[in-house]
């Protein structure tokens, strides 16, 4: 047992923590999350799961992992999660290109969730195709973004849970293939930095492969921060659904200077509807 609930098995592990599937006294199941080291409770790690806990309970989105319930026991914390099952992104992209309609709405469904998570406030930091889940609803899939492990919490919200000391300039988190360029520089990010992210699982839903690769991960940073992105309509040629808007809809999210990106997640699912549309005349 872990406060109320009985521990059934280990699902996994993510970026900050340890997942096991639990029931409550009910027989309801959830996924319990729980810090992967042994940690002083005022500690990096343990403030930094804290901060996950308080950023998913503020987020209500059916394309968000919801936050059930938040204990601490024996001076750990712990995060009890909706229990999600499905495939991930990275299975689906594993198998070969994405078919590009199918791309782009589960691109939509991506920016829903994570713009709502903006409007509250927080920056998900480590979008990736490990942290989409896929729950097949019977006849369609509706993404589930998981991890909020690397969450930045800005303004009111920082301050209201004192994470600005966690993040500091300088310091780079994330996952290198997917990692935006003031992000790989060390720099303050805020919600664009999710959209470069987004738009690289875009661009590799649609051509099959990444638009930068490198074993050595720091070389895969100066790549992002610095060398311009392939162009999708180059790494695809002479593919009827490449589009112009769908070129322009990858080019526009993969933008070095975040200030030049788009601005945030509306406008960027403003110009996914019209690539979406541009797909009607040629497939």
């Amino acid at each position: 047992m872990i406060g109320r609930y009985r521990v059934i098995e280990k699902i996994g592990r993510g970026g900050m923590g340890g997942v096991f599937e639990v029931e409550d006294e009910t027989g309801a199941r959830f996924a319990l999350k729980v810090p992967i080291v042994d940690v002083n409770p005022a500690g990096e790690v343990t403030r930094r799961f804290a901060r996950e806990a308080n950023a998913l309970r503020m987020l209500d989105h059916p394309n968000l992992v919801a936050a059930v319930d938040v204990f601490v026991e024996a001076g750990h914390l712990f995060l009890v999660m909706e229990k999600v099952e499905g495939r991930t992104l990275a299975k689906l992209i594993a198998d070969g290109a994405v078919e590009p309609r199918q791309a782009l709405v589960l691109t939509r469904q991506i920016l829903e969730g994570v713009g709502h998570a903006h409007a509250q406030g927080l920056v998900h930091r480590d979008l990736k195709p490990e942290n989409i889940l896929l729950v097949d609803m019977g006849g369609w899939e509706r993404v589930k973004v998981i991890d909020f492990g690397l969450v930045k919490l800005m303004g009111d919200v920082a301050d209201a849970f004192g994470a600005a000391a966690l993040t500091r300039t300088g310091i780079v988190f994330g996952t290198p293939a997917y990692m935006a360029p003031e992000q790989a520089l060390g720099r303050a990010v805020d919600g664009r930095a999710d959209l470069y992210a987004i738009g690289i699982m875009l661009f590799e839903m649609l051509a099959g492969r990444l638009p930068f690769s490198n074993p050595d991960p720091v070389a895969l940073l100066r790549m992002h921060a610095k060398a311009p992105p392939p162009r999708l309509d180059e790494m695809v040629p002479r593919r009827p659904w490449c589009t112009p808007p769908l070129v322009a809809l990858v080019d526009g999210a993969l933008v070095k200077d975040p200030a030049h990106r788009f601005a945030n997640a509306s406008v960027m699912t403003a110009l996914l509807d019209d690539a979406f549309g541009s797909l009607d005349s040629v497939i």
